[in-house]
């Protein structure tokens, strides 16, 4: 009698896979992102938890899905030759123990620097971005954007709040997301999110985290750069943030007004519950002068500043991001350039515009595709990520700053590697 063949198990389709795990009433969001090799990435809350090989990914789903363990095992086993028993027993083990410690994580804010990730973000194997910046606009036009995003696997938005935002396209903007499985951020000023019960309705609607930018302690120095008055509403809003238990974060704009004070500005916002913080420097490019510059950082002090800054958030015990530089715009004044912010949320995301274009993190605004109207293979090999690959890839540390966070992407003095162009939320 001849042995029945049996057909080999089925490889998991790339895509992005979410699950919702409650334990002791506190609710995980497990997000598993399948790449085209088999490889992935499994996110809790945003956080970037770990990355995984087939065999891991395997794993992962199969117990997300609630396959027994022992079933687990003997399907790893049937997909992957080569390996023991015991070995893949103890892979199993090590994934289970994961999954067990990121049931309940901390916060819902995505902590993503370039070299926390442990693979190049831009390799084409890589399904999609991990993030995307989205400025708020009515829902006709955020809606299929969100949809759109779900669809190509970027598991994470966040939506940068205008000046005098529209509170129900914002909240709209968020039900959306939460109904989808994204993970959803908010980032924009205290005045512009300090409206009537509006925190209260993002929390209601599912928001993760608020992005607050902050420029600084001194009131003086964070209003000439943020507006009149807003400093007065920072603390009152982060406390409304947390009382609605929602993850703040706090934005900080590095020009040489706000260097002066950091680490008083550290200390601050970590004695008001904030623990998480990215950072985005505003450079000048060389030969510009004072005038234009404005209080802008300088080029060649960029990696001695970058490592001042790491140094005084390692000490302060705080996550932090680096976001891309921005060039310095003459045309605007400094303070409107620190309203706009940074392009997008760091080298794991893109900026998607209302309009459906896809511009890359770094490097002049150049329009990759349109989510809306191109296929995302067609924009992922685009030759504006391909110029920002060909940045990334090649070496950028050097003996004068070794370990520098900020140097995983690109040299902070290169001008190149800087964001040029139209910026942020009101752009």
């Amino acid at each position: 009698m001849i042995p029945k063949r049996h057909k080999p198990p089925q490889p998991i389709a790339p895509g992005l896979y979410p699950y919702a795990h409650e334990e002791d009433g506190a609710l995980t969001r497990f997000h598993l992102r399948v790449e085209p090799d088999g490889q992935g990435m499994l996110l809790a809350n945003a956080t970037a938890a770990a990355r995984l090989n087939p065999a891991g990914v395997v794993m992962v789903k199969e117990l997300l899905d609630g396959v027994s363990p022992d079933d687990v095992l003997d399907d790893v086993l049937a997909r992957f030759k080569g390996a023991s028993k015991e070995t893949i027993a103890f892979d199993l083990q090590r994934v289970r123990s994961l999954l067990s410690s990121l049931a309940s994580p901390d916060d819902n804010y995505p902590i993503i620097n370039f070299n926390e990730i442990q693979v190049n973000v831009f390799e084409s194997q890589l399904l999609a971005p991990l993030e995307a910046s989205v400025p708020l606009a009515a829902p006709e036009k955020m809606v299929p954007i969100l949809d759109k995003m779900w669809n190509v696997g970027i598991p994470h938005v966040t939506f940068l709040a205008p000046e005098q935002p529209n509170a129900a396209h914002l909240v709209r903007a968020v039900e959306r997301a939460e109904d989808l499985g994204l993970i959803a951020g908010v980032r924009g000023r205290a005045t512009d999110l300090h409206a009537d019960n509006l925190l209260l309705d993002l929390a209601q609607a599912g928001v993760d985290h608020v992005t607050v930018l902050y420029a600084a302690a001194d009131a003086a120095i964070h209003d000439a750069l943020c507006g009149a008055g807003d400093h007065a509403l920072v603390a009152d809003l982060y406390a409304t943030i947390e009382a609605n238990e929602v993850c703040p974060v706090a934005e900080i704009p590095l020009v040489e007004s706000t260097l002066d004070i950091l680490r008083q500005t550290l200390t601050r916002l970590w004695d008001a519950g904030v623990s998480n913080f990215s950072f985005f420097a505003i450079v000048a490019p060389e030969g510009m002068s004072d005038a234009d510059r404005a209080g802008a950082l300088t080029a060649q002090a960029m990696p001695q500043t970058a490592a001042w800054v790491e140094e005084i958030a390692h000490q302060a015990d705080v996550l932090f991001i680096w976001q891309p530089p921005v060039q310095r715009d003459p045309r605007l004044t400094l303070a409107e350039q620190v309203r706009l912010g940074p392009r997008c949320s760091g080298d794991a995301a893109v900026r998607i515009e209302a309009n459906g274009d896809v511009i890359p993190p770094r490097g002049p605004y150049l329009k990759a595709g349109n989510l809306l109207a191109d296929p995302w293979q067609q924009i992922w090999g685009n030759d504006a990520f391909v110029r920002y690959r060909e940045r990334v890839t090649a070496p950028t540390r050097c003996m004068d700053c070794p370990g520098l966070v900020i140097c995983e992407a690109d040299c902070p003095r290169e001008q190149s590697s800087w964001a040029q162009g139209v910026e942020g939320a009101l752009a």
